[in-house]
């Protein structure tokens, strides 16, 4: 279970075009992001690494939900990953919430999509980690 995820934490990691899209959003500005990617990725280490997208083979991972948000910049990191997965023959599923930001799951007063979207997870989460809810 995956929510708004980093899947390029390598020198390209911005150039996606939800990134360019989104660029100026206030909940993930790209000077936010850019400084996320300092805080991660520290002088010396190869951010390949670090960077599921840039693995040789996303075989064998469990199965994966992963939420995303129409108006967030990394957005396309997440759906590209999900379809990294599939590629490689993970059970993956997608959810992109329209007219939603990054860390919209944090304020579900204030953004409608959150409620659903939640309910989603809790579901996706029963189903895998407890064996007795799969319908």
């Amino acid at each position: 279970m995956l929510n708004y995820p980093v899947t390029d934490w390598t020198e390209t990691m911005t150039e996606y075009s939800s990134i360019d899209e989104n660029a100026d959003n206030p909940t993930l500005p790209l000077s936010r992001l850019r400084a996320a990617r300092k805080l991660s990725v520290p002088p010396g280490l190869d951010a390949r690494g670090v960077s599921p997208l840039t693995f040789d083979s996303l075989a064998g991972l469990p199965s994966a939900l992963v939420v995303t948000a129409a108006l967030d910049p990394l957005a396309d990191h997440g759906r590209r990953y999900v379809e990294r997965l599939r590629e490689d023959g993970t059970d993956a599923h997608l959810t992109c919430y329209p007219r939603a930001t990054h860390t919209f799951l944090s304020i579900p007063g204030l953004v409608p999509a959150a409620r659903p979207a939640r309910r989603e997870i809790l579901t996706f989460l029963r189903s895998h980690l407890h064996p007795a809810s799969r319908g």
